[in-house]
């Protein structure tokens, strides 16, 4: 009676294992030790491989850090600025402004060591990552002119405003908040995102014998429609919901 020998794994399947072990590791030390923390052989030991090993899947350190980016980039995108036909622009800016108390936001976890200056230092140093982390934010802007564009077209938005000159307008908003947010500067981000959207806003139709924000018709609040004006509600109760939370995070 013979019995069967287990398959080996085959060497595709090897090298992508040594790939994600690799990828996993330098992920893991640069939330301890921050982006320029840990060396490639601390990284190496992590994973369990050598350097002979590494540079069959990297060419550099950089080329690693671009890999990580990748990763965490597209996490990101897939959990906050996932772009659904039915999504508008205040629902990516309410689940961006959960996402940052809640750890979601790659540069701006409490718990990690990573910075956003580190990053930027890195694109100084690097033109690989300094291409990488361009690439990353036009796509945020694109994901975020394509949400813009719907809702002008349900009337959520002002028709007036150009998508794609308000979607990096809104990308450099959030890198300004990474800055303030480093130096410990006060910023409500929840009460910021639903400002920037009632700016966005189209004004609203006055009753006949109102006019528009005299006071007279519900606190003359300037927004859209229902659906833009109750997202921003949204993000208001999140901000008062979360608030404790994060004030005692940012004390620890």
């Amino acid at each position: 009676m013979s019995s069967k020998v287990p398959a080996r794994p085959s060497r595709s399947a090897g090298k992508s294992a040594t790939r994600e072990a690799l990828l996993h590791a330098a992920m893991e030390l640069f939330r301890e030790q921050g982006l320029d923390g840990p060396s490639l052989d601390s990284i190496c030991e992590r994973a369990g491989k050598t350097r002979g090993a590494f540079y069959v899947h990297f060419p550099d350190r950089d080329a690693l850090l671009v890999a990580v980016m990748d990763r965490m980039g597209q996490l990101f995108l897939d959990a906050v600025l996932r772009s659904g036909e039915g999504d508008g622009l205040a629902d990516l800016v309410l689940r961006f402004a959960r996402a940052v108390p809640e750890g979601g936001f790659p540069l701006m976890q409490s718990d990690s060591a990573v910075r956003p200056h580190q990053l930027l230092q890195a694109c100084a140093r690097s033109a690989v990552v300094r291409e990488r982390y361009r690439a990353l934010l036009s796509l945020c802007a694109e994901r975020l002119a394509a949400a813009i564009r719907r809702d002008q077209e349900r009337g959520r938005l002002r028709g007036d405003v150009d998508a794609p000159i308000a979607a990096r307008l809104l990308v450099a908003a959030v890198i300004g908040a990474q800055t303030l947010l480093e130096l410990d500067s006060p910023l409500d981000l929840p009460e910021t995102a639903s400002m920037l959207l009632a700016t966005l806003a189209p004004p609203r139709t006055a009753p006949q014998g109102k006019t528009a924000g005299d006071g007279r018709d519900g606190g003359g609040d300037t927004g859209g429609e229902d659906g833009s004006s109750s997202s921003r509600g949204s993000i208001r109760r999140s901000a008062s919901t979360r608030r404790a939370g994060t004030s005692t995070r940012a004390r620890t």
